[in-house]
């Protein structure tokens, strides 16, 4: 009987956290679910990483997209099994604006927004989205510019460098009181 209970609760748990995480592409499905129309992708990437954001709060889909191109938009499509809760998206592109930002600190990116859901945005490396847009021609755009509502990114940006500011400062104060220890 107990281990019914222990189940049952690690699956409500469990199915609770990838509800709420799915909020996000929630969001984007309410205007943008939908399998891609026929025929079938010009071309396809598996394995793609984005990162959702808004609604208070961000998303990592670290390499577990699926992107495929058409000749009227993009498809979007989470791998199993963490496709729970996450329904295909089909969005054309003349619904995508995009800016360069500054999310990844090791690469550059850009942050696309969406006509009918611009509450919830997505960042992908920079790459990635032109590759998106070749298929595009003039349908979507891609800015070099900086997005309306400012960068994305750059609280991770202060906040790397606040750590590594204090890491320095501890490894000084260490050699400071180490050496400060010896006789001579």
């Amino acid at each position: 009987m107990m281990s019914i209970f222990g189940f049952t609760m690690f699956f409500g748990i469990f199915g609770g956290i990838l509800w709420a995480n799915a909020r996000r592409w929630r969001k984007l499905a309410e205007s943008y679910a939908g399998a891609p129309p026929a025929p079938a992708a010009l071309e396809e990437r598996n394995l793609q990483s984005a990162v959702l954001l808004g609604l208070d709060g961000v998303n990592s889909l670290k390499g577990i997209v699926k992107i495929g191109v058409y000749e009227a938009g993009v498809s979007l499509r989470i791998m199993a099994p963490f496709s729970l809760f996450h329904a295909p998206l089909f969005i054309p592109y003349v619904d995508i604006q995009g800016w360069a930002t500054s999310w990844y600190l090791d690469a550059r990116s850009t942050e696309l927004a969406f006509r009918q859901t611009p509450e919830v945005k997505i960042v992908m490396p920079a790459e990635q989205a032109e590759w998106i847009r070749s298929f595009a021609g003039h349908k979507m755009t891609l800015r070099e510019t900086s997005p309306p509502d400012g960068k994305a990114g750059q609280g991770w940006r202060a906040l790397a460098l606040i750590h590594a500011a204090l890491s320095l400062v501890l490894i000084g104060w260490l050699c400071v009181h180490y050496v400060s220890g010896l006789q001579f």
